[in-house]
């Protein structure tokens, strides 16, 4: 069996780094190949890394699709990407169309972009070309079923996984972690881990941060934002609520476990996310959540890991939200073990499963 992992760009990006680690994993077992934009492979450099999005997902696609990979019997295509015809496809981005709603509410403004046009169509053919479709949460299984129900049968559901050896519960006390972070050693410290703030919902961290020291008696909580994203429009808002000076931007970092292991509460309060793996991860190192309903990984929380936004943002929400994180007594290893399950092994061990079940309906084909 030979597997073939498609995905344009490689990179840091999250798609990204999930395409590499499947590639990592199957390459231990099967013969395989990479198909990244600026790659090589059969003597020539595959396109895609130049001109505007469009552009580069129309010649990628047109290049992989004349290469009839998928009509080999003993090979599986794995593709994270839209457009190219593949036997399996990841969809961790969800809808596009869905996304360019929730992202425009309504305005015209996304027609002037040929991405948003061209991406339906190219999501459209990579579906209907697989033999299974890879959901990472119901959300997304939900969404691509209301879209394509006549894709229905093929929709499978495997959520993302998380390396125990790098998230897991900390031995060391939270204050002598955020010593070595640099942040305050005491205090109840929220986190919000994601790039967009806009669309992870920054602005209701901060409410929900004003209202803790505000209405609940936290006076001495904070926040703490890893991530990258503007923060112009959002100046204003922190002074009105008084927060300017409990709020700490961080930045992107490289190995974000030691702030799920010192923080207190994680807050994503996102407007879509197919399945945030900050979430899982902030879960596997003990470190409870928050986020809302639009997200993925708010299924695999209980009553007592997390809580989840109702979707209004409004005192009643903020109340109930106050409500959990004063209450909760479940401790950081009670809330890494309701994860463990949820292992990048795991993951992974469906992955191959559907690969083999694949290439045994290949091999059978007349």
């Amino acid at each position: 069996m030979n597997i073939f992992i498609v995905r344009r760009n490689s990179g840091l990006g999250g798609a990204e780094r999930v395409a590499e680690r499947i590639a990592r994993r199957f390459e231990a077992l099967y013969p395989t190949t990479r198909l990244w934009a600026g790659e090589s492979y059969r003597g020539r450099t595959i396109p895609g890394r130049r001109g505007p999005p469009w552009w580069r997902s129309l010649r990628f696609t047109s290049h992989l699709d004349r290469l009839r990979l998928r009509a080999g019997r003993d090979n599986v295509v794995f593709s994270l990407e839209y457009g190219p015809d593949c036997d399996i496809y990841r969809a961790g981005d969800g809808v596009h169309r869905l996304n360019v709603q929730r992202r425009f509410r309504g305005s015209p403004r996304w027609m002037l972009n040929p991405w948003h046009w061209i991406a339906p169509r190219l999501e459209r053919k990579g579906l209907e070309s697989a033999r299974a479709i890879i959901a990472n949460s119901d959300l997304v299984k939900m969404l691509l079923t209301r879209t394509y129900p006549h894709l229905a049968d093929r929709i499978v559901t495997i959520y993302n996984g998380f390396d125990p050896a790098v998230f897991h519960a900390a031995d060391s006390p939270k204050s002598a972690l955020r010593a070595q972070l640099g942040l305050p050693v005491t205090g109840t410290m929220l986190l919000m881990s994601g790039s967009g703030f806009v669309r992870k919902g920054l602005r209701h961290c901060l409410e929900l941060l004003a209202r803790l020291r505000r209405e609940a008696g936290y006076h001495d909580a904070h926040l703490v934002i890893i991530g990258k994203g503007n923060t112009s429009s959002l100046r204003a808002t922190m002074k009105v609520l008084d927060v300017v000076e409990c709020t700490r931007f961080v930045g992107a970092v490289e190995n974000p476990q030691t702030y799920y292991q010192a923080a207190d509460f994680m807050v994503l309060p996102t407007r879509h996310d197919p399945f945030s793996n900050a979430c899982l991860e902030a879960l596997a190192c003990g470190c409870p959540v928050l986020t809302s309903a639009e997200n993925g990984a708010a299924e695999i929380l209980a009553p007592d890991t997390g809580f989840v936004f109702e979707g209004r943002y409004d005192d009643s929400d903020f109340a109930a939200a106050v409500a959990f994180i004063r209450t909760l007594a479940t401790s950081s290893r009670m809330v890494a073990d309701s994860v463990s399950h949820l292992s990048a092994d795991a993951e992974f061990a469906r992955y191959l499963d559907l690969v083999t079940a694949i290439h045994r309906q290949k091999q059978a084909a007349p």
